[in-house]
């Protein structure tokens, strides 16, 4: 599933306009999104505004996560895309590597088919 968030450099999110394109997460899934929903409306200095877009494990390209993990997408004004990761507590991860890489400390094998 996905959900979307298009702002700028409001850090409450008042303002921008807000697009739930699908809403159907699962309570564990929603639960994370409750936690990381501050990083999609800080801005880090620049005014650029940005479409931020919310992933789980139902979504195209993302049925590696887990359960209860996300994944952001940060589409920039100037075409760059960021990519975040998410764990069930919130915490942060750059890359899928890292996200495997931590997954693996806990005893986790991601099988790629």
């Amino acid at each position: 599933m996905m959900e979307s968030h298009e702002g700028g450099d409001n850090s409450n999110g008042e303002g921008g306009k807000r697009k739930k394109n699908e809403t159907l997460f699962s309570e564990i899934t929603k639960d994370t999104v409750s936690k990381i929903k501050r990083h999609c409306y800080r801005s880090r200095g620049g005014n650029e505004p940005k479409l931020c877009t919310i992933h789980d494990n139902t979504s195209p390209g993302y049925q590696w996560l887990l359960p209860g993990w996300v994944a952001e997408e940060r589409h920039m004004m100037s075409g760059r895309v960021y990519r975040y990761y998410y764990d069930r507590q919130g915490r942060q991860y750059r890359s899928q590597s890292e996200v495997v890489a931590a997954w693996e400390k806990i005893g986790v094998v991601l099988i790629d088919d």
